[in-house]
């Protein structure tokens, strides 16, 4: 798996406008304990090919995530795919305890959907 995206994909879970709970059934601290305690890096889950292979490339999402907290990759599968992204502490969370917030959360975020569709009219 190579660090080839720049950008999460649209349907990232470390985006702050994911839609919160979506993790494919997956806790959102099965996320985040993954990161911060040295597993290998997580996959981009639109790079997995249907033929039961591996995914194509790593989870920018996830690698952005790290360089917003500060967090280094010491698992050996990383290289130096930490350096091939930057901060964006606007587009993805920054703290584990946000991300998990938000999973946790889905009225919380449903709310904050509806205020912005409310605006916009």
């Amino acid at each position: 798996m190579k660090p080839l995206l720049k950008r999460p994909c649209n349907e990232c879970p470390w985006r702050r406008d994911h839609p919160a709970g979506w993790l494919g059934g997956y806790r959102p601290e099965d996320f985040t304990q993954q990161i911060q305690f040295d597993g290998p890096p997580l996959p981009c889950h639109k790079t997995i090919p249907g033929d039961g292979t591996d995914a194509r490339a790593m989870c920018a999402g996830a690698l952005i995530f790290m360089r917003n907290s500060c967090k280094g990759a010491h698992h050996p599968d990383y290289g130096d795919a930490l350096d091939t992204v930057e901060p964006d502490t606007a587009t993805v969370f920054a703290w584990s305890h946000e991300f998990i917030d938000h999973h946790c959360n889905p009225d919380k975020w449903l709310e904050r959907v509806r205020a912005r569709m409310t605006a916009q009219r």
